[in-house]
């Protein structure tokens, strides 16, 4: 009996007895005083309810009757005791019934800090929840035993279920049998992911729900697995038709034939098309120097300022500039480039275009070139025009005389420039046929021979030849070769001399009667040929009036390159 009054006075926990009929504290140990802050004295004038907090009195209360009234004679209780100063703390208490003695016995124990770590416990949780279920993703957990541990209600409905349906059951409870083939590849993940303790992730498209949905599943420390899935079928969609936009873009970008790249606010190239990649024989993004590299030396300091002034500015940029090709030949390009501009006016992108202008470029030389041409022509022209007029006036008898000379010189200076205006070469063969042909006489005659190899006529050396040849076929028209029918005549040459190169041509006319007087005065067409030939095409002429018709011998030096003629290879 003494040790049992000793462990009585020495016990940690609160031990008290109380009368079941009132309630009244009978007996109080030294421990319970002390964390109740009452005496022995005062906790025995008590009863028991007085001190559990208000709250939970009604609690406490019922829970003694129901076992009391089950036949029970323990029960046991959780519930917050108050202090003489006010203050409260939690207990957990057993208590005990003896039949015969109308006492109950209780042992208490304060459990105020095991409340406050379930307490800060179930704040977290409740937080964890809170965080779990106002996520967009879906979110379950297992433990080691695949069974459901958590699962938030985004994740309940997508199987027709609520939480509370699913917590403390199977996660393949859940899964419908038409669905375990088309989910067997995401269960190997999972299984995997528990063996092997690591993370795994996944996306895949699920046909039943026409819809892609993306997975991270991470080990738990329980040795569970916590599950986070997302419906991503928008950002897929979103992801393909950006996708699809910019493979539109850049076919369309591929059919353009100029230029076209992307850079960075800086400048720096992102991208450039196909016609780049062609021309320059790699993308912009290869290029050294971001891109600059490519630029003729000549161009290359001013264009760069250019563009670099446009970066300042945040203004578009227009320059010409030469680009070197891949096999290293330089074109004309006409660059712009264009700023992208956010809704602050922020350079978010630069896009670039050159367009080839090479043949452009020099279109316009050959124009300038032409133009100067024509002036200078038409000039020469006008002399030559106001000098057969003057020559043929003073050699002219009547006006009547005068109008058929000049016209007739007229027509073959006409022809001379029809040749020129063509472009092309010139021989010697195509100007005599011409001229003979344009007085009426077929070059095809037989009374007509044009014998000679292919020799291509300088066009400085055209105008006064013509002249010249026209004047001949005049003379043999009205009174040489042409005048007669048994006239004939006969037209060689040839190249001579090899250090010293030169064209011999022979006019010669036969089966002509000649008059006692020249038939070809020396006037302008015979100053036309032993006077302007020499003087301009530097040649030797021999005029020869024989009895059986007039010769002309040309000899025309080729010393000055191509000034006169050249030989045509086969």
């Amino acid at each position: 009996m003494h040790n049992l009054i000793r462990f009585f006075e020495l016990c940690p926990d609160l031990l008290m007895v109380s009368d079941l009929r009132d309630g009244m504290i009978t007996r109080v140990n030294p421990a319970a005083c002390r964390m109740l802050g009452w005496s022995e004295a005062e906790l025995l004038q008590r009863p028991f309810l007085e001190l559990i907090h208000p709250d939970d009195r009604d609690g406490a209360a019922a829970a003694v009757a129901a076992a009391l009234g089950a036949g029970k004679t323990t029960v046991w209780l959780e519930h917050r005791m108050i202090r003489k100063d006010g203050s409260h703390f939690w207990t957990e208490w057993h208590g005990a019934y003896l039949a015969g003695e109308e006492l109950v016995y209780g042992t208490g124990r304060d459990i105020t800090e095991r409340k406050q770590a379930e307490a800060a416990l179930a704040a977290a949780q409740a937080e964890r929840n809170m965080v779990l279920e106002s996520i967009g993703d879906a979110f379950y957990s297992v433990d080691a035993e695949w069974r459901i541990t958590y699962v938030n209600a985004l994740a309940a409905e997508r199987v027709g279920q609520t939480p509370e349906t699913m917590m403390g059951r199977r996660l393949g409870d859940f899964i419908p049998p038409e669905r375990r083939a088309e989910l067997a590849p995401q269960f190997a993940l999972l299984q995997r992911a528990m063996a092997e303790r690591e993370q795994q992730d996944l996306e895949y498209f699920s046909s039943s729900e026409r819809r892609w949905i993306s997975a991270r599943i991470y080990p738990r420390d329980d040795g569970g697995l916590s599950v986070y899935f997302q419906d991503t079928t928008e950002r897929k969609q979103m992801e393909e038709a950006l996708r699809a936009s910019r493979a539109h873009f850049e076919a369309v970008a591929n059919l353009v034939p100029d230029m076209l790249w992307r850079a960075e606010p800086d400048g720096t190239p992102l991208w450039s098309n196909q016609a780049w990649i062609n021309y320059c024989g790699s993308p912009v993004v290869m290029v050294p120097d971001g891109g600059w590299s490519i630029l003729h030396p000549d161009d290359l300091e001013v264009s760069r300022g250019t563009f670099e002034a446009g970066l300042r500015s945040k203004q578009p940029v227009i320059f010409e500039s030469r680009f070197r090709r891949s096999d290293g030949v330089y074109r004309f390009f006409l660059v712009r480039v264009q700023p992208v501009l956010d809704s602050d006016g922020e350079v978010t992108a630069w896009f670039g275009a050159g367009t080839d202008i090479d043949d452009l470029k020099r279109s316009q030389e050959l124009q300038e070139l032409l133009i100067a041409e024509l002036q200078h022509r038409t000039r020469n022209l006008l002399g030559v025009v106001r000098s057969l007029a003057a020559q043929t006036l003073a050699g002219s008898a009547t006006l009547n005389d005068f109008s058929e000379r000049f016209n007739s010189r007229l027509g073959a200076l006409s022809r001379v420039q029809s040749f020129l205006s063509q472009g092309s070469a010139i021989g010697i063969r195509d100007l005599l046929r011409a001229e003979i042909a344009a007085h009426g006489i077929e070059p095809d005659e037989p009374r007509v021979v044009l014998d000679g190899p292919p020799v291509e006529l300088a066009a400085s050396a055209v105008q006064p030849l013509a002249l010249a040849v026209h004047e001949l076929t005049t003379n043999a028209l009205k009174h040489g070769a042409f005048a007669t029918p048994s006239g004939r005549l006969a037209v060689r040459w040839r190249m001579e001399g090899e250090e010293s190169p030169c064209l011999s041509l022979e006019w010669r006319e036969s089966g002509v009667v000649m008059p006692d007087e020249k038939p070809l005065r020396r006037g302008f067409g015979l100053e036309l040929i032993e006077r302007s030939l020499p003087y301009q095409l530097k040649a030797e002429v021999k005029m020869i009036f024989s009895p059986d018709g007039i010769a002309c011998n040309l000899v025309l030096p080729l010393a000055d390159t191509n000034s006169v003629a050249r030989p045509l290879v086969a």
